[in-house]
């Protein structure tokens, strides 16, 4: 590759070439390229040659001790800089973000191939939305795969919720996406940005919209009732389209190129954990697009609708599971126990970070459990353990309903003729007590 003066100095010679002149004219050359006499007489005597130290890199550099982890982090799947600034930072890194960059930008073919399955095509160019304070949020769903502490890949849905004034984000990891779990992230995303606005902004997912008919929604009745109770109201726009929902967009693959690399976790809770500590830090930092820090202007936004009452927020928060006949209630893949002396069939269950708590159909707090994935069942150190008010000893296993049994009782037959009977009527035996005098 040529260096700046002799790529300079080359196109100068072919323009002397053409209009028939000498290529190493030293007094034309000088008018051609500014090129002082000397450098132009060392490049004619001795040819173009390569500095010596060229390709060779300085081995003090603050970067280089940590050329090794970041080769890592490439091959692991992080191909943002930004992410893999902040993790150096834990290795005490006293190196700038430029430096970083421009060592990554180079080494992203040691990132692993990636093969989209679906063609997303460009659609047409469009004006972006731009909204006032206070005025819209922006949600979304995305799916990823992380690895937990022990090797073992889950697959998680992310809830994603960002202000469309300032950018500012928040993210929360479900086992799925079904409609309750869209109800608690919403709830957990207003209370983390601090209020609720006049509209969201959201594609047509079928936990929200039915179908259209004409121009008009057909709202999902449980999301209608959720609109109504907490007083927004819904912009549908279209699937992965960045000029009306680009930021919360954005914001789902930022996730997934910034935080989920290289990212391990003991079980659910504390993911979520990390990822509230992982936008609170997003939060401070400048915005790649507006240049200002989201907290700093969030904080002058004002939301004038008001949140309902907490006994209406638990009936989303707490979801409603059935008790199985031994006690126990299924939520996000675990089973977790109740108090023997708790008799009903529903409860609801609730977590919070790596809390389960389970309450009766009165809200009233029954059980507690800490999450922490060693095993798929959690039980109470007092679920079977009966109180005075019932009949001490370990449960027995009765019949559901009382035994119907039938004896057959015979009656001596007739005797037709001496020494013979007849014995048709044992052809017809059945459960039913029948007389045989009439036979």
């Amino acid at each position: 590759m040529l260096s700046k003066y002799e790529l300079t100095i080359t196109q100068a010679q072919e323009k002397l070439k053409t209009q028939g002149k000498d290529i190493w004219n030293i007094t034309a050359l000088e008018r051609e390229t500014g090129i002082s006499r000397p450098t132009l007489r060392k490049y004619r005597d001795g040819g173009f040659k390569a500095h010596g130290n060229k390709g060779k890199r300085k081995l003090d550099t603050l970067i280089f001790p940590y050329e090794q982890l970041i080769d890592e982090m490439i091959k692991g799947g992080n191909g943002n800089a930004h992410s893999i600034f902040r993790e150096l930072k834990k290795f005490n890194y006293t190196g700038s973000l430029s430096t970083v960059k421009n060592y990554v930008y180079p080494r992203k073919y040691l990132l692993p191939n990636i093969v989209r399955n679906t063609k997303v095509s460009p659609g047409n160019r469009g004006r972006r939305y731009k909204m006032k304070s206070g005025e819209c949020f922006q949600m979304d769903w995305g799916f990823v795969k992380v690895k937990d502490e022990n090797g073992k890949e889950h697959q998680f849905s992310i809830f994603v919720m960002v202000c469309a004034f300032c950018s500012k984000r928040y993210i929360e990891f479900f086992t799925n996406a079904k409609q309750e779990n869209l109800f608690i992230g919403m709830i957990h995303g207003f209370k983390y940005l601090g209020g609720i606005p006049e509209k969201i902004m959201t594609d047509n997912m079928a936990s929200v919209v039915i179908k259209h008919q004409g121009k008009e929604p057909i709202w999902n009745k449980n999301y209608k009732e959720f609109m109504a109770i907490f007083g927004f109201k819904t912009i549908l726009n279209k699937c992965r389209h960045p000029f009306t929902k680009g930021r919360v967009e954005r914001a789902v693959r930022y996730v997934k190129t910034s935080f989920i690399p290289n990212r391990t976790f003991s079980h659910l809770g504390d993911l979520n954990n990390q990822a509230i500590q992982w936008c609170d830090d997003a939060n401070k930092l400048p915005h790649t697009i507006t240049k200002e820090i989201p907290n700093k202007i969030h904080s002058k936004e004002k939301f004038a609708i008001a949140f309902p009452f907490d006994e209406v927020m638990f009936e989303y928060l707490a979801v409603k599971r059935d008790i199985a006949f031994d006690g126990c209630l299924n939520y996000e893949g675990y089973r977790y126990g109740t108090p023997f002396t708790y008799n009903l069939k529903h409860a609801y269950v609730m977590r919070n970070g790596s809390i389960v708590t389970i309450y009766g159909v009165d809200r009233k707090l029954i059980a507690t459990h800490n999450l922490d994935w060693i095993t798929r069942e959690y039980f109470l150190d007092n679920q079977w353990e009966i109180n005075d008010a019932y009949i001490s000893g370990q449960p027995e296993e009765e019949p559901t309903s009382p035994i119907k049994c039938n004896t057959l009782k015979l009656k001596r037959p007739k005797i037709i003729e001496e020494n013979d009977y007849d014995l048709s009527i044992y052809d017809s035996i059945n459960d039913n007590i029948f007389d045989l005098e009439d036979v």
